[in-house]
C-alpha cells in the first residue's frame, strides 16, 4: 500500500508541501524523496518532516544532486533569477547545490542514521548498465 504526494503535480494522492506534511507522526514505513530537496526553501525543515512522519524502524531514500568536488553546499536566497540559478545551481528551479559532507550532516541532524550505498555495494557492472557515474551514491536514511 502506498501514497503519492507532490506540491504541484496533478494526479497524486496528496498535494502537500514537504516542509509541512499533512500526515500524523510515524505514518510511514518507507518514503522516497526524489529530487525535491534542492528545490525547497528550507531543506532542513523538510528533512525533519520526513523524520517525523517515518515510523521508528522505518527508512527512506533521499535522492538529490550531490557534488563531490565542492566543500560546502552552495545556497544564497538572493539568487533568484533564472540566469543566476543556471549559473550557480545548474538548473533554473534549484535553490542550492549540495556538497557531499553537508548533505550527510543535514540528514543526520534530523535524527536519521544513514547508509551510503555506492559502486562497491552495487558493482561496476550495474553502474555501467544504468549509466551511473562511478561517484553516484544511494542515500538510505533510517529512523531508529
Amino acid at each position: 500500500d502506498y501514497r503519492t504526494s507532490d506540491l504541484s503535480m496533478n494526479g497524486v494522492d496528496f498535494q502537500a508541501n514537504i516542509m509541512s506534511l499533512p500526515f500524523k507522526d510515524g505514518s510511514f514505513d518507507l518514503f522516497i524523496c526524489s529530487h525535491v530537496l534542492e528545490h525547497v526553501e528550507d531543506d532542513v525543515r523538510a528533512i525533519r518532516e520526513l523524520y517525523r512522519v517515518t515510523k521508528s524502524g522505518g527508512s527512506g531514500i533521499l535522492m538529490t544532486p550531490v557534488f563531490i568536488g565542492i566543500k560546502a553546499t552552495l545556497e544564497d536566497p538572493t539568487i533568484t533569477s533564472v540566469e543566476q540559478r543556471w549559473k550557480y545551481y545548474g538548473q533554473n528551479d534549484h535553490v542550492r547545490l549540495y556538497s557531499h559532507d553537508d548533505y550527510i550532516k543535514r540528514i543526520k541532524s534530523a535524527g536519521f542514521s544513514l547508509k551510503q550505498l555506492g559502486i562497491r555495494h552495487f558493482g561496476a557492472k550495474t553502474y555501467e548498465q544504468l549509466g551511473l557515474k562511478r561517484t553516484s551514491i544511494l542515500y538510505v536514511a533510517e529512523k531508529p
